[in-house]
């Protein structure tokens, strides 16, 4: 397929795709409080999410590889997101067992879909690969609609229907990824096993990038959750949620678009430092704003730290990963610093909550990046230029 037509395409994918995503995952928090759970309940059935997205995370990296194909299977684990979100909305009563099993797999199944459309991009090609910012910023602006137009159709329609809402935003974005060609797979005689997976987790380069990411990824959940809290405790409401998360994705597009260049004036490396000292500001700048319209500023800063951090992440693991396992890399890379933070930090921040109150664990988030800082003037990466 013509190159331009496969980036146009991909436009147009990535912009739809996150309105989906948008409308399955941004009311969660204000859906589970409108259904009657309590801060400890929330806590509980959220960290579930770290269950499905580990594992789905981890198997769908490793069949991708085994089968070399990317497209077939985003396929199958988009439409597995459409009905787990068309069910878990409909369903509004108090039904614990159930609404487990169904944030589980929606909050997963976002994590894995988002993953492998990302893994994708990153094998269609090498310009693609080092375009991967100009595209990825279409998600963004899908994000920034999706988001308010979420708030939007609740308040008019309810959440019953919001399920159906997206069931209509995914079947466009399925009939968009038809239009794709595959990723481009490396044809080895032997099968993938398993065991070749050894070869990642002996590789120390890789390790470290993984151990900088979980340390980074659970400041990064707390902004899904803590803040979040936040905002609903000082006064805000849905909508102030809802605006929170467009507000951001609009402020990731400069980056994201300028993110070619950046790589190569910059490198990865000193990119992913920027983005960490930025995170650091944004966290310790959550634990003193008081209003919902400054803690929706201080969001703001997503320019400055998810579309560097994102970009260097994604380029870092290709370089560090052997050409038979790249989407196994990035794939592993998500299940560790995607599944373990969405279990651990919603269990930790309610436990730091309830003992400090919001500002104080905020503030121990943002200390807590001084780790994953000194790691990465550690690292030292293979392809000396990034």
């Amino acid at each position: 397929m013509n190159e331009k037509r496969v980036f146009m395409i991909n436009f147009a994918l990535y912009l739809v795709a996150f309105i989906s995503l948008a409308l399955a995952f941004t009311q969660l928090i204000p859906f589970l409080i409108y259904v009657g759970y309590d801060p400890l309940q929330r806590g509980i059935i959220l960290s579930t999410i770290a269950f499905v997205s580990f594992f789905g995370q981890l198997w769908s990296g490793y069949l991708c590889d085994r089968y070399r194909t990317v497209k077939r299977f985003f396929g199958i684990f988009w439409i597995l997101l459409t009905i787990s979100s068309v069910l878990m909305y409909y369903v509004t009563a108090q039904i614990y067992f159930f609404h487990i099993i169904a944030v589980s797999f929606v909050g997963g199944l976002f994590r894995v879909t988002n993953g492998l459309l990302e893994t994708w991009t990153i094998e269609t090609s090498k310009k693609v690969r080092d375009n991967f910012g100009m595209i990825r910023a279409f998600g963004a602006i899908g994000w920034a609609i999706g988001a308010p137009l979420t708030s939007f159709l609740v308040t008019s329609f309810g959440y019953q229907y919001l399920g159906l809402f997206m069931a209509v935003a995914a079947l466009i974005t399925y009939g968009i990824a038809s239009t794709l060609p595959d990723a481009t797979k490396m044809k080895t005689d032997a099968s993938l096993r398993f065991s070749d997976i050894r070869q990642l987790l002996s590789h120390k380069p890789y390790m470290l990038l993984m151990v900088i990411f979980v340390l980074v990824s659970f400041v990064m959940a707390a902004d899904m959750y803590t803040v979040i809290d936040k905002i609903l405790v000082v006064g805000g409401t849905n909508d102030d949620v809802g605006l929170k998360w467009s507000f951001q994705a609009i402020m990731e597009l400069p980056f994201f678009f300028l993110g070619g260049w950046m790589l190569l004036k910059l490198g990865s490396k000193k990119i992913l430092i920027f983005s960490i000292i930025f995170y650091i500001i944004r966290f310790v700048l959550y634990a003193i704003v008081q209003t919902p319209f400054l803690l929706i500023a201080v969001s703001g800063m997503q320019m400055l730290t998810f579309p560097l951090y994102m970009i260097a992440q994604k380029v870092l693991i290709d370089d560090e990963t052997p050409a038979h396992l790249k989407s196994s890399g990035q794939m592993l890379g998500m299940a560790l610093f995607g599944g373990l933070p969405t279990f651990i930090t919603p269990l930790l921040a309610g436990v730091l909550v309830n003992s400090f109150g919001y500002d104080t664990t905020l503030m121990m988030f943002a200390i807590s990046l001084v780790i994953p800082l000194i790691l990465s003037f550690v690292y030292q990466p293979k392809n000396k230029a990034v």
